[in-house]
């Protein structure tokens, strides 16, 4: 929003340029979803918001370095979020790879260039490795490589579970996904063989059921893969909301979350849109620092004698 404020009095075509180009790095689930949030805004809310604004000249670019979209979900899928994104304006960049970003540039390995001042990473993680932890254990990402009980390699009571796991199979050659079910999933073993162990019980090897897949592109355009069920469009839309819907916690809570949905669908509206900075006051003048001197008086003989 501050871009969006500068760029309405910027002096030149490239500072103007610099504030309207929005870049997402990583087209995965969360990158595909940013941009179209942010062209979703671009084609309901800045309109209203900014209407002396030429929004022709606002620019969402989504960087991937594969061939396509959605690697992890099918091709199905993966056509037609890039299809999705093409009608809201967004302009799909695959195998690109980003070499360098100073801030106001963003370069690209293969030399061209995108003046940006805002760029949003969603190209995944890396792990940050604990101190004392086995080097051997590392893999790619500093994922730390556990067992099929979630167990540290190296270590004998030492477990992890998670995006920081790498827990390596034939049909996962560089671990299970870092999403959510995954996660749940391996802490509900996890805790189950840790109560085995104390009880000199044995252990159960984890293996991970994937639910399924899905992503959505913007008002109306979502795809979903569950298993061999792969779908795309408004009802694949409504699918992923209930499925998010469902997993919050409490009743209130999906309420509060349904009717704030069903109020931005039908008012194109996105909630509140505030600018927050901190408040930075002038020099202050010299008696909002400290009280005004005031001279001591002559004390005169008799009060001294007093």
């Amino acid at each position: 929003l501050q871009n969006l404020e500068s760029a309405q009095i910027a002096t030149d075509k490239l500072t103007e340029a610099e504030l309207l180009n929005f870049v997402v790095v990583g087209g995965g689930p969360t990158g595909v979803e940013t941009s179209g949030a942010i062209a979703e805004l671009k084609k309901h809310v800045l309109k209203n918001d900014y209407p002396e604004l030429d929004l022709k000249k606002v620019n969402i670019y989504l960087i991937e370095g594969s061939p396509e979209l959605l690697g992890a979900m099918s091709v199905q899928a993966q056509k037609k979020s890039e299809e999705f994104l093409g009608e809201l304006g967004v302009t799909v960049m695959t195998n690109s790879r980003v070499q360098s970003y100073d801030g106001k540039q963003l370069i690209l390995v293969d030399g061209r260039i995108i003046p940006t001042s805002t760029v949003i990473w969603s190209a995944g993680v890396k792990g940050v490795v604990i101190d004392g932890l086995n080097p051997q254990c590392v893999v790619r990402g500093n994922r730390v490589k556990v067992n099929e009980i979630s167990r540290v390699d190296g270590h004998d009571n030492i477990y992890a579970i998670g995006d920081v796991a790498a827990m390596i199979t034939e049909e996962f050659p560089n671990g299970y996904p870092g999403v959510a079910p995954a996660a749940i999933q391996q802490g509900k073993q996890l805790a189950e063989n840790l109560i085995n162990i104390i009880g000199n019980k044995p252990t159960e090897p984890f293996k991970y059921f994937d639910k399924g897949a899905m992503a959505t592109v913007g008002r109306n355009r979502a795809v979903v893969d569950i298993h061999k069920v792969r779908f795309q469009g408004i009802f694949a839309w409504f699918t992923w909301m209930f499925v998010h819907l469902m997993t919050l916690v409490g009743f209130r809570n999906k309420l509060v979350v349904f009717v704030n949905w069903v109020w931005s669908y039908f008012s194109y509206d996105r909630g509140t849109r505030l600018i927050i900075r901190p408040f930075l006051r002038g020099n202050p003048e010299p008696s909002e620092v400290s009280p005004p001197k005031v001279e001591p008086k002559p004390v005169n003989d008799e009060a001294k004698v007093n």
